[in-house]
């Protein structure tokens, strides 16, 4: 991936005094982004020549549109659980011939869910995660009160802070799904889906290539529905309350609740299609069986079968 220098960065962008790389994913680099006074989290794009072929420009002009995307959707959030937008709105800049756009989000000083998971943190309590649930509720409610899909919630996209008034906090919607926008997503051989997919086992990883598209989530934690490319017309809400019940379940007990570590993508999908999740009562007895079923029924393999009124669920929670 093409990257700007650190220094050409500060040059461009002069209000930070002090940039240090966090993340790179895909054609993604973000950055600790010092300035006066506070700090942001400077995110820098990479944006796909387009001339080599028409091909090449329509997903060239898809990248741009979903960075756009992202942006104006969490312009319009008001959720505090949603990651914020900060100082330097979407700028377009060109570094050695190489289009870049650059923007920056507020920088969330805490653990993301996989983190913890992977560190063996102390298991939450049933407290926890039930806040926890409220967060991601909040969140998928107000998401969809503009129909707009998430598509890609798990436990690396979750910022826990040391905040009682704002403990989880939800990021990255960079494959947010918008069911009134035309779709973006480009295919070289059939422009009528709006699917990618390309990632490894735990998480998206969103390598740009005009010829070789799938289902766009991330194989561990994507719902049963979004398999099928033919049933974008019916996709809704439900698919953010079934990965948000796997984000759960993993946080609760450090096991994922149908995949496998040692599995690859095409096991990984074919459990998620086929195989019936893990109990939560089973790894987590001294939950309640309430809130146990109540997570295993969100894992049902069919929306139609999942608890889906959101007011009812956030009234559950509490």
């Amino acid at each position: 991936m093409n990257k700007i220098p650190i220094a050409d960065l500060l040059t461009k962008f002069p209000q930070y005094t002090h940039l240090e790389e966090i993340a790179e994913g895909g054609y993604k680099t973000v950055y600790r982004a010092t300035m006066q006074p506070g700090v942001e989290a400077l995110k820098v794009v990479s944006i796909p020549d387009g001339s080599q072929s028409d091909d090449h420009q329509l997903f060239r002009d898809e990248c741009i549109g979903r960075v756009r995307r992202e942006v104006s959707i969490l312009e319009k959030c008001s959720s505090p659980y949603m990651v914020k937008t900060a100082s330097l709105e979407l700028e377009p800049i060109t570094h050695n011939g190489q289009d870049f756009v650059v923007y920056s989000e507020e920088f969330l000083e805490g653990s993301d869910l996989w983190s913890l998971v992977r560190a063996n943190a102390t298991p939450p309590s049933e407290n926890e995660v039930k806040q926890l649930f409220t967060c991601l509720l909040e969140c998928i409610k107000e998401l969809w009160s503009m129909k707009v899909i998430h598509r890609d919630i798990k436990p690396c996209n979750v910022i826990r802070l040391p905040d009682l008034d704002r403990p989880f906090v939800l990021i990255d919607l960079g494959i947010a799904f918008a069911l009134q926008d035309v779709a973006l997503t480009f295919n070289a051989t059939n422009r009528n889906q709006d699917f990618v997919m390309n990632i490894s086992c735990f998480h998206v990883a969103l390598t740009f290539n005009a010829t070789n598209r799938n289902p766009m989530a991330t194989f561990r934690y994507i719902a049963p529905e979004q398999c099928d490319t033919r049933n974008r017309a019916n996709l809704d809400y439900r698919a953010d309350l079934y990965s948000a019940a796997l984000t759960l379940f993993e946080y609760a007990t450090g096991e994922h609740p149908i995949a496998r570590n040692s599995d690859d993508a095409i096991q990984t999908v074919t459990r998620a299609l086929m195989e019936p999740p893990k109990k939560l009562i089973d790894l987590r007895p001294d939950f309640s069986a309430e809130f146990c079923k109540l997570i295993n029924q969100l894992l049902n393999k069919r929306p139609a079968l999942r608890p889906a009124n959101l007011n009812a669920l956030i009234n559950q929670m509490t």
